[in-house]
């Protein structure tokens, strides 16, 4: 039974489609991973020909037989090797001469072997329109999204039993991981950003949540070492301190991102009032949300909301690393469309999908915040995470 109904792929690839036709492109060739799995429903290695006008075309390398039981596509066909891609744009769009890559995934060494094998058709970048196509969810992803919501909720709970005092943070994430896996988690979180490397999230505790990394993220923390220089380290977690939770869930290449403030017995005041903010700042936004309404002005309420409340230094982050965003599109890949940041202005749409992430981070002290997942629906918001919305004490 394949994963993606043919309905729902022929959904997709119509709405590619008019993106290509306004843009006067003739094909888009489609190879990297998750959006092979976004529009043919399987990720198997090859190449996708979505034509201007006409039937997706799935040339498959390796593995053809796997391919055919999880595609729902009706024109799946073998593929030699690249050598062979101009043959198969032609078979799916004949006497094509623009042709549209997703350039800002494709190594170069891919473009210019795909560029070589497709001869003298002009190579455009249409990232932008599968983007803007991948940030409407339908109905179908939203029910992989509310599964990946419950496990997510899962995790949580975890997490909470297995805090006590003395534990280091990466014990408490080989349990709640080993946890998650049995529940069904995927064990990968993809990212499309260059670098921007991820695991399942983070774990981190005291001044340690503070400790700043090379990942464009308000929080990074210690990590194991210079190999992987952020997420949970070594560290003991003692009573009276933050510890952040802010862990992806994975289910059928769906994420839900989630993050909670744990305590174990009470924060310190300053601490304590510091995540009332971010909880306070959250709820504000959760109510603007609407259609209509642009990721840029929800980002720019959380900044007049912080300054209002005086934590302004403080939010996202601190000092000139601090992170210029308050939210991010969630879906197949963690960092998704659309942003909550300046620059991103195009009105929101029912079935956009994102989250808001609120976070305090003290140098030296700590790191409070709360993370939830939203859809936007024709009259507002709805909360795709579960859990209650405040700090969480054991």
């Amino acid at each position: 039974m394949p994963s993606t109904p043919p309905d729902e792929l022929s959904r997709r690839a119509e709405a590619l489609q008019r993106h290509l036709q306004a843009l006067g492109v003739d094909a888009a060739l489609i190879m990297q991973n998750a959006d092979l799995f976004y529009f043919a429903g399987s990720m198997q290695s090859g190449a996708l020909v979505i034509p201007a006008d006409g039937r997706p075309l799935y040339g498959v390398r390796r593995v053809l037989e796997r391919a055919r039981r999880e595609s729902a596509l009706e024109r799946i066909v073998p593929l030699g090797s690249l050598r062979d891609l101009s043959a198969l744009v032609a078979d799916a769009a004949r006497g094509a001469r623009r042709i549209g890559l997703e350039l800002d995934v494709l190594p170069a060494v891919v473009r210019d072997r795909v560029a070589a094998a497709l001869g003298g058709v002009e190579i455009v970048d249409i990232s932008a329109p599968i983007r803007h196509v991948r940030s409407v969810k339908s109905e179908h992803e939203l029910a992989k999204i509310r599964a990946a919501a419950r496990l997510a909720e899962r995790m949580l709970a975890t997490g909470l039993e297995a805090l006590r005092e003395g534990i280091t943070e990466i014990e408490l994430a080989g349990r709640v991981e080993a946890a998650a896996r049995r529940a069904g988690h995927q064990g990968i979180t993809r990212v499309r950003g260059w670098n921007q490397e991820v695991y399942w999230g983070h774990i981190l505790s005291g001044e340690a949540a503070a400790v700043p990394s090379f990942p464009d993220l308000p929080l990074a923390g210690e990590g194991l070492g210079a190999a992987v220089p952020y997420g949970p380290g070594r560290r003991r977690i003692v009573a009276g301190e933050p510890v952040v939770f802010d862990y992806t869930a994975s289910l059928d290449g769906y994420i839900c991102d989630q993050t909670r403030t744990l305590v174990i017995g009470v924060l310190p005041e300053r601490l304590r009032r510091a995540h009332e903010a971010a909880v306070e700042i959250l709820i504000d936004v959760q109510a603007a949300i609407r259609p209509g309404a642009t990721p840029q002005d929800l980002y720019r309420r959380a900044l007049d909301r912080a300054r209002a409340l005086g934590y302004a230094e403080w939010f996202m982050g601190h000092g000139a690393l601090r992170a210029r965003y308050l939210g991010h599109g969630v879906g197949l890949e963690l960092d998704e469309w659309p942003v909550l940041a300046d620059g991103f202005a195009d009105p929101l749409r029912p079935g956009h999908v994102f989250c808001v992430e609120p976070k305090m981070v003290f140098p030296g002290e700590g790191a409070v915040g709360i993370e939830d997942e939203f859809v936007v629906t024709p009259g507002g918001a709805e909360r795709l995470t579960l859990p209650a919305q405040r700090l969480f004490s054991v």
